[in-house]
């Protein structure tokens, strides 16, 4: 299995991972939606809200807010704390403001320095003359398999593309560069030349146009081409890193209960592993 990195400016990343299968390349992007967890808010007392929205849109609205997630903390089931409100587990974000004003994210005062709204620009209400909002919002550590305000951000993936073309058949008549909505195609001399390989959408216009029918697209199902976009609670690396820490830790517990079901190293064991 390899990985190789073709683009990443901190919050946007690209990388193709090869020698692998599809169940594989799946289970990878279902760990980072599902299984990776970040902050987020997940209660909120209100004090006073004399503002236009009701208390649960506004702490809705709240648990929407991208937060950074360092290392450190517990998720709730981990930690020993009867309210689940310890610095072990949970982060207070307090807000007190009079209008008129447009209260945002920045407004959000943290007792952990490093757990911080993502932006200080996201809006949360606009408060009219005389109007005040004061609250405490409790933020936790959880999964997107519980709620998509937990989710690190999008990720997806696709087969690497493949175009083979047949040097007998083809004559470099260029109609299939005429065709090619991503100019993928380019004529070097009586050549044909593919560039950006991993650009191409299979749409097969370049097979369609190719008189000679030399020209095949098709895929490698061993190499995945991924695209991660964080919301900013955590570098995107980090987010593949804990997924495949994730994965493991996954494996390694199934590998267990199966030595378990069959009686650690007995012979049954044996033949299971094969």
């Amino acid at each position: 299995m390899e990985v190789q990195v073709l683009a990443h400016d901190g919050k946007n990343l690209k990388f193709v991972l090869s020698g692998t299968t599809p169940a594989f390349a799946n289970a990878v992007r279902r760990a980072v939606m599902l299984e990776v967890p970040t902050m987020a808010v997940d209660e909120v007392d209100f004090i006073v809200n004399d503002s236009i929205m009701n208390d649960e849109i506004l702490a809705h609205r709240l648990a929407l807010i991208p937060l950074r997630t360092p290392d450190g903390y517990l998720l709730p089931e981990e930690c020993t704390c009867e309210d689940k409100r310890c610095p072990k587990c949970s982060v207070t974000l307090t807000l007190k403001k009079r209008g008129p004003a447009l209260i945002v994210s920045g407004d959000l005062e943290s007792s952990d320095e490093e757990v911080v709204p993502v932006s200080d620009s996201i809006p949360i209400v606009r408060l009219g003359e005389g109007q005040r909002l004061e609250l405490v919002a409790i933020a936790r550590l959880g999964r997107g398999k519980d709620h998509a305000k937990w989710q690190p951000g999008v990720i997806s993936y696709k087969y690497m593309p493949t175009i083979d073309v047949d040097e007998k058949l083809c004559n470099a008549c260029g109609k299939c560069v005429e065709a090619c909505p991503r100019s993928l195609l380019k004529l070097s001399g009586e050549h044909l030349v593919v560039e950006d390989l991993e650009r191409c959408n299979m749409c097969k216009n370049c097979v369609e146009a190719c008189p000679k029918g030399a020209i095949e697209v098709g895929y490698d199902p061993t190499k995945f081409i991924f695209r991660v976009e964080s919301s900013g609670a955590m570098p995107p690396e980090k987010i593949i890193e804990k997924a495949a820490e994730i994965l493991e830790g996954k494996s390694k517990e199934f590998v267990g209960k199966l030595r378990n079901l069959y009686g650690g190293g007995s012979q049954v064991w044996s033949k299971a592993q094969r």
